[in-house]
């Protein structure tokens, strides 16, 4: 009996890796997958969109429950199942809303291939589960901005006319409120 093996289905979004986009130097850097994070988060800042990680599995929490315990002596191997809320399964990595329409943006993060100084695969690139791409899926399709991304370069390319139209409508929002009635002085900005 012949296994037939089922195809991944296609996405309207930036789902898949694409090998020979990142540059050799990049991929020697081995970055993690906080670190992609912590580059997209700092390029959506550049832009002004208010990005935040989400710790959709509760890894940070348990992290500090777990330090907080070994602080004061407590040994967690000891204790039964140690959980944290989680958040629905798939959740993307990363949150914001774009200005001015305040559109929703959801990037899946993972780590790009990590190569050795002659090019050589050391470590596969992360993938995105399937939970992953029908969250996306699902929040795509009530009008939110999806990606999956290996790099903050994937970020800007997919959504470089929503940065730019975000910067400038956060630029025009920034008013004066108060300025001295003598007119001098520096206004204040909201």
């Amino acid at each position: 009996m012949n296994a037939t093996v089922k195809p991944r289905p296609r996405y309207d979004f930036p789902f898949a890796y694409e090998h020979g986009k990142y540059r050799a130097y990049y991929l020697m850097h081995h970055p993690s997958e906080a670190q992609v994070q912590a580059d997209i988060l700092a390029l959506l800042h550049a832009y002004k969109v208010d990005g935040a990680a989400v710790d959709a599995g509760g890894k940070r929490a348990r992290g500090r429950l777990a330090a907080a315990a070994r602080h004061r002596g407590v040994n967690i191997g000891d204790l039964p199942n140690i959980t944290t809320p989680e958040i629905q399964k798939g959740w993307a990595d990363i949150e914001a809303t774009l200005a001015p329409d305040g559109r929703a943006l959801f990037i899946e993060v993972k780590h790009p291939r990590w190569v050795d100084g002659c090019g050589k695969t050391i470590r596969q690139e992360g993938q995105p589960s399937q939970e992953q791409l029908e969250w996306l899926r699902e929040k795509q399709s009530r009008g939110a901005l999806v990606m999956v991304a290996w790099a903050a370069d994937d970020v800007e390319s997919h959504l470089q006319i929503e940065l730019h139209r975000n910067r400038k409508a956060m630029r025009e929002r920034t008013t004066p409120i108060y300025q001295h009635r003598s007119g001098q002085g520096r206004p204040e900005t909201r």
